[in-house]
């Protein structure tokens, strides 16, 4: 029986499978608000998919009328995952997402509500202060425009421009306010001072925000605030999306924002079938905006909801509960159990009958610190112990680490660090930086120096040492001196010369193309010319594919923040980074297997969500764990932040970061420090250590490294083995599409190229010319598909605002292929008004397992003809003849696209569909093929080979001269067909 007394059926029987009494209540939970409060290690993950799966198999509801909320792709993959797994037939189109992509999802689907295009695209925080740096002096910046550095206030006016969205203040409330202070402040010098720099920060706060818009452009904060606009201003709109998901389901509640919530709230309705799962002891993203008040007050805007909460950790010793719990409630009174201890009861209790280990180490230096805990390490990992991957080292910061990552390598530990900054000091991509600041400025003796004595050129470093004294020495520039020296007879050795030469020759040709192409085109030819790539992707292991990826993510930076400088071009592009840089602005680097077999050594925040059998939780003193509080440069007035006072709440955020971090192990806790970590005074152990453990005098300090000991630990560390790309277990979910299963069966060696080391390809202005004309076709489609009025300028703009300059051979080539597109767009617009037809969907994706592997993609449109249903995909390549498009529609409903594309329509719709269409914008021409059991069968098999041989990590090369020819990797491959003439 159910929570309700209505008959469970099997289905939802097996959901409910070893279940304790509380998740089983949530998971059966009717109608209306839910507050579920989880502790740490209670399942709340596994709650919130149960609940989902349940709500499905008792059709309670259908998987579309759910949407999930939660706060990292990471997050929605594996809540997905694990839905998908407990209702493996019939769960499509439920909404799992992040709130920034629904919120994005949203206000591009009604982009015209707002008098946005629907082509939006999201700036990082780099790309925005690029964007601010190029129109800088169209803001209206006078008191926050210091002339030194007229650029230095702009980060910190973005973080005001975020806090103000993140509480729901528009420009115009911001004005608003800046003007009743000025009209409020009279005579006295300090109030109208005041009111003068809020009034400048709302009219810039407005002018940035009009800026992005008319170009097009959002940040994430906005991705949010407008699709609560959105709601607000159209209700319509919320009727169609509050019938439209009934049951409403959010994780991490703690962490939303006053925005978040009011969205949820309109998104919810009268009906309020609202579930929530939250812990207000792991409330750590106050910095991001998060809101801990809405956790708090919950039952305030919904009296009448039902709360329950989960004890039963299946994680942790009792121990390691029981002191984290005493530390935390230190917190008191801005506790939920603190306010209701009946209600809220919230001591944790072990579901493992293990006690679990806390240890303390105190030391005298940091040094002996990192040693003792590495050494400890070393030895567990060498005895078989512990797997490397057990064990976890945690730190306030990434900076607090270092030591320990020293200390790590000088044992020959394998170790990983998951979301480290530092793309731009990895070798490859310093490399790359260097070599275009050679091109920017050719007399930059800095930059040629780390390439030429870079191992990919090698000059010996000797002769290289006595160039670059000799260029500093008479002020000539290094590049040109080695040029001269290169030419000198017995002036170098052999192998410097051949160094020197290559790339004096290899600067010269990116020097050619540097003045008429793109940053993008100049860093790819360096990369491919130089040999880089080649060398790069003929080596089989993870870490050639890690600096590979690094590579991928340098290209995605340079492509992004390219088109938002008014001049796309090497001097610009490297003038704006290093000033991004000199601002701190550092990116994550690439982790190739975050499920490689080696020790983590995490921030606090980053672990959370992760557990290991043995935590270190490490440099627990005074002003580190906890940090000191900061405040922002330019301050966000108080009158609007609906948050608590912010310096109250941060030692109670830090001993909840420190509660998430001592949650983390299963089995044993290790919490070090150190009286001595450099400066000028020793240090005392954190109060949050001294809390857990209620100690009352000084700690004994252990035994520190001698002075031997101490030397030896700068000796060479031993060099673990490089990892390899091994075969993906059975167990391991594989993401398909029909892009990886063709370049798989095409050439395994294309798809390990693409897929394993994402070897980045040269801009295709061609690939740019179709996904701008998708683009365009997506904006009339959907248009037509919601009854709107439909504006051929619309369609144009869209074209436009997705077009870039990136490829093209020259200005009159990018002048003809825009006309081009404009032309093709009013030939299918005339077209499609003269059908009548409304297609039945547009741009709608899918998803589907097979066996272990899941496959998705997206049907461009969906129509209902007489004999069924028709899938149509649009193709942009010239083809006039129908007998040649019909040919071209039967062979990819056999062996391609087509084919896939009716497999999935019968995997997530139950029945297949009666045709598919290759429908050419271009010309107007349609192959037309029917889809039959063969069809379908044709798919499955394609589906099997491909995951076969990717699952067991078999890319042997397949070289073919039609394949070879177009494929983008064919100038370094070594395999490509003999003779191929590239």
């Amino acid at each position: 029986m159910s929570a309700l007394g209505a008959p469970v059926s099997a289905a939802a029987s097996a959901i409910l499978d070893e279940l304790n009494d509380e998740q089983r209540a949530a998971v059966t939970h009717g109608a209306g608000p839910l507050l579920i409060v989880a502790g740490a290690g209670t399942g709340k993950t596994a709650v919130l998919t149960r609940r989902i799966a349940w709500l499905i198999a008792e059709k309670r509801a259908r998987p579309e009328e759910i949407l999930a909320l939660t706060f990292t792709d990471k997050a929605a993959a594996e809540m997905e995952s694990r839905v998908d797994v407990l209702v493996p037939y019939g769960f499509v189109g439920a909404t799992l997402s992040t709130f920034h992509a629904f919120g994005d999802r949203l206000v591009r689907d009604h982009a015209i509500e707002l008098g946005l295009t629907s082509q939006l695209r999201v700036g990082s925080r780099a790309d925005l202060l690029v964007f601010l740096r190029e129109r800088l002096f169209e803001l209206g910046l006078e008191r926050f425009l210091p002339l030194g550095r007229p650029d230095q206030h702009l980060d910190a006016l973005l973080t005001v421009f975020d806090r103000a969205r993140d509480e729901d203040v528009s420009p115009e409330h911001y004005l608003a306010f800046a003007a009743a202070l000025a009209a409020a402040a009279g005579d006295d010098p300090e109030k109208r001072d005041r009111a003068a720099a809020e009034l400048e920060k709302a009219r810039v706060y407005q002018t940035y925000q009009r800026l992005l818009f008319a170009h097009g452009r959002v940040d994430f904060s906005a991705q949010i605030s407008l699709a609560l606009r959105l709601l607000r201003e159209r209700p319509y709109l919320r009727r169609e999306y509050q019938e439209r998901f009934r049951f409403i389901l959010v994780d991490e509640f703690q962490d939303t924002n006053h925005v978040q919530f009011e969205l949820l709230k309109l998104l919810a309705g009268p009906n309020a079938n609202l579930t929530v799962v939250g812990d207000d002891d792991q409330s750590i993203y106050r910095f991001r905006g998060a809101k801990i008040e809405n956790l708090l007050g919950f039952l305030d805007v919904y009296p009448h909801a039902r709360v329950l909460v989960l004890r039963r950790n299946y994680r942790s010793g009792q121990r390691i509960l029981d002191l984290a719990h005493r530390m935390v409630r230190h917190n008191d009174p801005e506790r939920l159990e603190a306010r209701d201890p009946e209600r809220f009861a919230k001591r944790l209790v072990a579901a493992r009958a293990i006690e679990g280990e806390v240890v303390h180490w105190a030391f005298e230096t940091g040094h002996d610190e990192a040693d003792a805990v590495a050494s400890e390490i070393a030895a567990t990992v060498r005895s078989g112990a512990r797997a490397p991957r057990e064990i976890a080292i945690l730190g306030r910061t990434h900076v607090h680490l270092d030591p320990f990552a020293f200390a790590l390598r000088a044992q020959g530990v394998r170790f990983q660090r998951a979301n480290q900054r530092g793309l731009y000091q990895r070798p490859e991509v310093l490399l790359c930086l260097n070599a275009l600041r050679t091109v920017a400025n050719p007399a930059d003796s800095t930059a040629s120096y780390a390439v030429l004595g870079d191992p990919l050129f090698g000059v010996d470093p000797v002769e290289l040492a006595t160039l670059s004294a000799t260029a500093r020495r008479t002020h000539r520039p290094l590049l040109e001196l080695a040029g001269r020296a290169a030419h000198e007879e017995g002036a170098l050795s052999p192998g410097s010369v051949e160094a020197i030469l290559r790339f004096v020759e290899l600067n010269r040709r990116l020097l050619e193309i540097a003045p008429r192409r793109p940053t993008s085109d100049v860093l790819y030819a360096l990369v491919s010319e130089s040999g880089l790539l080649g060398q790069l992707s003929a080596t089989d292991t993870a870490e050639a594919a890690e600096q590979m990826q690094n590579l991928n993510k340098l290209f995605g930076i340079v492509t992004r923040v390219g088109p938002l400088l008014i001049s796309d071009r090497v001097p610009d592009f490297i003038g704006h980074l290093d000033l991004l840089i000199d601002a701190g602005d550092d990116p994550q680097a690439a982790v190739v297997d975050p499920d490689d077999d080696a020790v983590q050594l995490l921030t606090a925040h980053n672990a959370k969500g992760l557990e290991f059998s043995c935590v270190y939780l490490v440099q627990l003193i005074e002003g580190r764990f906890p940090m000191k509080s900061r405040t922002d440069p330019l301050p966000f007035p108080p009158e609007l932040d609906r948050r608590q006072d912010p310096k109250a709440e941060h030692e109670r955020e830090e001993r909840r970061l420190f509660y998430v971090g001592m949650t983390r192990a299963r089995d044993r806790l290790v919490l070090t420090h150190a009286a001595d970590v450099g400066g000028k005074r020793t240090r005392k152990v954190s109060r949050f250590v001294v809390e857990a453990l209620e100690l009352s005098a000084a700690p004994r300090l252990r035994q520190g490294a001698t002075a031997s000991e101490s030397i030896a630990r700068h000796a060479p560390a031993p060099s673990p083995p490089p990892p390899t790309i091994g075969p993906l277990p059975e167990d391991r979910p594989l993401e398909l599409s029909h892009g990886r299963i063709d370049d798989y069966l095409t050439c395994p060696w294309k798809y390990r190229y693409a897929h394993v080391m994402q070897v980045p390809i040269a801009t295709d202005p061609r690939a740019m010319y179709g996904i701008a004309i998708h683009n365009a076709l997506n904006e009339y489609l959907q248009r037509r598909v919601r009854g709107l009025p439909v504006d051929a300028d619309a369609v144009l703009q869209a074209f436009e605002h997705s077009w870039s300059s990136e490829g093209f051979y020259s200005r009159e080539h990018e002048e003809r292929r825009l006309a081009e597109g404009r032309a093709v767009l009013h030939r299918f617009v005339a077209r499609e008004e003269g059908s009548g037809r409304t297609p039945l969907g547009v741009e709608l994706p899918f998803k589907f397992h097979f066996g272990s592997n899941v496959v998705s993609g997206r049907w461009d449109r969906i129509d209902e003809g007489p004999a069924g249903i028709v899938l149509v995909d649009y193709k942009t390549s010239q083809v006039e003849d129908p007998v040649a498009a019909t040919e071209r529609a039967r062979r990819s409903a056999r062996t391609g696209q087509l084919g896939l594309y009716a497999l999935a329509y019968h995997e997530t719709r139950g029945v297949a569909p009666a045709r598919v269409q290759l429908s050419y914008v271009s010309t107007g021409s349609v192959g037309e093929a029917m889809v039959d059991v063969e069809t379908i069968d044709a798919a499955r098999l394609r589906i099997s080979e491909a995951a076969a041989g990717i699952r067991a990590a078999q890319f042997p090369a397949k070289p073919d001269p039609v394949s070879c020819r177009h494929c983008p990797f064919n100038r370094f491959c070594p395999y490509r067909s003999p003779g191929l003439d590239l």
